[in-house]
Parts: C-alpha cells; structure tokens; sequence
C-alpha cells in the first residue's frame, strides 16, 4: 500500500474514531460537519474525499457497527449448546450491546429524523432489518431440533425483536440489573406463555 494511501486510511480511521465521539455525545442532528472537521483538524475538503455527506459518513457508523455486533454475536452463540440457551443469550447480548455501544441513541434520533434522506434511511432501516435473519435462524434451529413448537419463525424474530426493544425503552431509567432480570423474565414468558397449566 503506497504512503498516500496509507494516510488516507489513517485520516478516514480518524475522522471515524471523532465522528463516533461526536454522534455518542451531541446526538446526531446536533453534530454538524463543522464539528467534526474541528475535531479531527481535517479539511471538509478531505472529509467530503472519504464521506460524500454527514448522512453517509453516519450510515458507514452504523454499518461498522452492525457488522461488528454480527461478528460478535456469531462468536458467543458457540458458546450455547441449546437454541434455548442462545434465545437468552442473545437478548443479554442485545442489552449488552444497548447499553454500551455510543451510536444507539444517535442511531434511533436518525431513524426517526424528518430531514433524513430517505434513499439512506431506507438502507439504515433494512440494515437494522437484516437482524431479523439472525432471529429467523435461531428460531428455525429451534424448531427443527424440537425444542420450539412449531410457528412462524419470521413472525416469531418480529415478536423477539419487539419485545426486546419495547423492554429496553420502557426500562431505560432502570439500573442495569435491573433491566437484565426483566428482560430475561420477558425471554421466558416469550417461551413459556402466561397460560396456567
């Protein structure tokens, strides 16, 4: 790799690394362009070479993220030998991922804007979206190995991906453990019903 390209890297790494800072703390309709050439020191010139707009420069953000999260994922549902066990996993590793990563709360003032393109909005939705396979699958796993009645796996993922997302927004002022013990407790009324045997 020759040197300009190499610090061509190095620079988008770093406007990346300051994009990321800037999102987590002002949110994303407050963090302007002019934000972040200040605190990369780079020109908008150079900023505009790697990122075509705010937006773009966002949805590479959220793309990175989610790739990194799939990654992740992939890695620790070795270690659960049930899809069972992985159901449960996986939502301690959504809160997890909820509660540490800088971008959620930039992530949904985006997906919620008005001013966001729509073109780009649509892939942040569909990236968001593409979770759903990973859900899909596990239920599938779960039920051809017999552990999960038969159901609709895709409509099971939806109702996974509800659940999950509707107990972190009504238990976000919750203390961390807190919110684990109810999401865990929402995985097994998911598995087991309310129904009284």
């Amino acid at each position: 790799m020759s040197k300009r390209r190499l610090d061509g890297e190095k620079t988008k790494q770093h406007i990346v690394e300051k994009a990321t800072e800037l999102f987590s703390q002002k949110g994303y309709s407050a963090t302007s362009i002019e934000d972040i050439c200040q605190a990369t020191g780079a020109s908008k010139g150079s900023l505009y070479y790697h990122f075509k707009n705010k937006e773009q420069l966002f949805l590479y953000l959220l793309e990175k993220q989610y790739n990194e999260w799939v990654d992740l994922w992939q890695e620790k549902e070795k270690e659960y030998e049930t899809s069972i066990d992985k159901l449960y996993g996986l939502a301690a590793f959504f809160l997890e991922d909820f509660l540490s990563h800088p971008l959620k709360k930039a992530g949904e003032e985006f997906s919620g804007s008005q001013l966001a393109d729509p073109v780009i909005l649509e892939q942040v939705l569909e990236m968001l979206g593409s979770t759903y396979t990973l859900y899909t699958s596990l239920f599938q796993e779960g039920i051809d190995r017999g552990e999960f009645a038969p159901c609709d796996p895709e409509e099971m993922a939806m109702i996974l991906e509800g659940l999950m997302n509707g107990i972190i927004n009504v238990g976000y002022q919750m203390e961390d453990e807190r919110l684990h013990a109810l999401l865990k407790r929402s995985i097994d009324v998911l598995l087991h019903g309310i129904i009284a045997k």
